[in-house]
C-alpha cells in the first residue's frame, strides 16, 4: 500500500473515531467511553483506536482539541454580545436559544468534558488553559477586577449554566421568558454597587444526621469519595471503608449500588439546594413578619431581606467560589455531571432543583413579604448562575473574589421594586 493511501486511510480513521468519540461521549461521560466501545461505534478495531490514543484520556483530549473546543469558544464569545440592549442582543440570544435547543449538538459533551476536567490531568492540561485564554481574550481580568471585567464573567457563567441545565431537561424556552425580566436588569445595570464589600464566613454545613447512624455514615462518605473523584470512580469497597464499616454492611443497607446512589443524590442534593437558597439564609434576628406584601420601603422586611441576600453574596464567595469550598463544588459539579448520563440521578436533580426553587420563593414571600411570582425569577437565575460560575472556577481560578454584590443588589431592587409596584 502506497504512503499516500496509508495517509489517506488513517485520516479517514481519525474521522470516524472523532465521530464516533463525541457521540459516545453525549451518550456515555468521560468516565464510561473506552477504546472498545469506540472501535465498535467506529466500526474499526482496537488496533485502529491505539495507534491514534494511548489510553481514554487521550481520546478525551482528542475530542476536546479537534472537535468540542471551537464550538464551546464560539459559544462563549456569542455570550458577550448579551451584554448591550439592541439587535447584537437579541440576535445573540437566539443563536444560544438554538445551541440550547439542539440535543445533539457538541455543546452538551463539551461542558461534560468541562467539568471533568480539572480531576483528569491529561484533559486539565488542554482544557484548562483554553478557557482560561478565551476569557481574557474577552476582557476578563484575574481578580481583583475591575466591575466591567466581573460583568463578562458573569454573562459567561449564565450562559453556561443555562447549557448546562438544558443538558438536564431542566431548561425549556418557556424558562428564559419567565427569567429574562431579572436578567435583564443584571445585565443592564451599571450603577457602582452600594452595598458594602462582602466580609465574614457564612459556610453551608451539608453533613446529613438524620439518626441512621449507618446509612447517614454512608452517604456522607459517599460525597466525601464522589467529590475526589467522580460518581462513575465511586466504589462501594471505597464509600465503605470511608464510612468505616464493612463492604457488607453497605450491602445490607442497600441492596445495590444504585439503590445507594439514589438515596445519596436525594438526600445531598436536596440538603445544597434548599440550603443555597434561602433555607439558611434568613438572618437569626429577622422580624416577625406581619403578614401581606411590603408596600413600602420603610418595611422592616426590606432590610431584613437585604440581610438574607448579603449571607447569599458571603455564601457564594466563601463556599461556592472559594479555594476552601472547592470539596462542596466538586461534589456539586460531579453529581450534575452524573446527571447528564444516568437517567436515576438526574429525576433526583430535577425534584431537588424544582423544590428548592419554589421552597426558596414560597419562604421569601413568608418571611419578607415578596410576592413569591416576582422572586421566583431571580432564584432561577441564581441556580443557573451558580452552576456556571463554580464551573468556571474549577476551569480557570478567576471567579474566587468576583463582585457577587452586581448580582444580588440588583435582584434585591428588583424584587422589591417589583413587589410594592405590585401590591402598594
Amino acid at each position: 500500500m502506497s504512503t499516500g493511501r496509508r495517509r489517506a486511510d488513517a485520516a479517514r480513521n481519525d474521522e470516524l473515531l472523532l465521530d464516533a468519540g463525541v457521540d459516545l461521549l453525549r451518550e456515555k461521560g468521560p468516565d464510561r467511553l473506552g477504546a472498545l466501545d469506540l472501535a465498535r461505534s467506529a466500526e474499526l478495531t482496537t488496533g485502529a483506536v491505539y495507534s491514534r490514543y494511548e489510553n481514554t484520556e487521550e481520546i478525551l483530549v482528542g475530542l476536546w482539541q479537534h472537535r468540542l473546543s471551537a464550538p464551546m469558544r464560539s459559544f462563549i464569545e456569542t455570550s458577550m454580545k448579551t451584554l448591550d440592549p439592541g439587535p447584537q442582543r437579541n440576535e445573540a440570544q437566539m443563536v444560544i436559544a438554538r445551541a440550547l435547543a439542539n440535543p445533539a449538538g457538541p455543546l452538551s459533551p463539551a461542558i461534560s468534558l468541562m467539568i471533568a476536567a480539572p480531576r483528569i490531568p491529561e484533559l486539565a492540561e488542554v482544557v484548562i488553559p483554553d478557557i482560561t485564554g478565551w476569557l481574557m481574550e474577552l476582557g476578563v481580568e484575574r481578580p481583583p477586577a475591575p466591575i466591567d471585567s466581573d460583568r463578562r464573567l458573569f454573562t459567561v457563567g449564565f450562559v453556561l449554566g443555562c447549557l448546562y441545565f438544558a443538558a438536564v431537561d431542566l431548561f425549556e424556552p418557556d424558562n428564559w421568558e419567565i427569567i429574562k425580566p431579572a436578567a435583564h436588569l443584571v445585565l443592564d445595570n451599571r450603577a457602582v454597587p452600594m452595598w458594602p464589600v462582602p466580609d465574614g464566613e457564612f459556610h453551608l454545613d451539608i453533613t446529613i444526621d438524620t439518626g441512621d447512624e449507618v446509612r447517614d455514615a454512608l452517604v456522607n462518605a459517599a460525597a466525601r469519595v464522589i467529590s475526589r473523584g467522580g460518581v462513575e470512580r465511586a466504589t462501594t469497597q471505597r464509600i465503605a471503608r470511608a464510612a468505616g464499616v464493612p463492604t457488607s454492611a453497605l450491602f445490607t443497607e442497600y441492596r445495590t449500588r444504585q439503590t445507594l446512589f439514589g438515596d445519596v443524590a436525594s438526600k445531598l442534593l436536596n440538603r445544597l439546594y434548599k440550603g443555597a437558597r434561602g433555607e439558611y439564609l434568613i438572618p437569626p434576628d429577622s422580624p416577625v413578619p406581619p403578614g401581606g406584601f411590603i408596600q413600602s420601603h420603610d418595611d422592616p422586611r426590606v432590610a431584613a431581606y437585604e440581610g438574607a441576600l448579603r449571607n447569599q453574596a458571603i455564601l457564594a464567595n466563601r463556599t461556592l467560589l472559594a479555594p476552601s469550598g472547592r470539596e462542596q463544588r466538586r461534589l456539586r459539579l460531579e453529581f450534575h455531571l452524573a446527571a447528564i448520563h444516568d437517567s436515576d440521578i438526574r429525576r433526583a436533580l430535577q425534584l431537588a432543583d424544582a423544590d428548592a426553587n419554589h421552597s426558596a420563593a414560597a419562604l421569601f414571600q413568608h418571611a419578607f413579604g415578596l410576592d413569591e411570582n416576582v422572586v421566583l425569577p431571580g432564584v432561577e437565575m441564581l441556580r443557573i448562575l451558580a452552576q456556571g460560575m463554580m464551573l468556571l472556577e474549577e476551569c480557570t481560578g478567576l471567579t474566587h473574589g468576583a463582585d457577587t454584590r452586581l448580582i444580588f443588589e440588583s435582584l434585591f431592587n428588583y424584587a422589591i421594586d417589583e413587589t410594592i409596584a405590585r401590591h402598594s
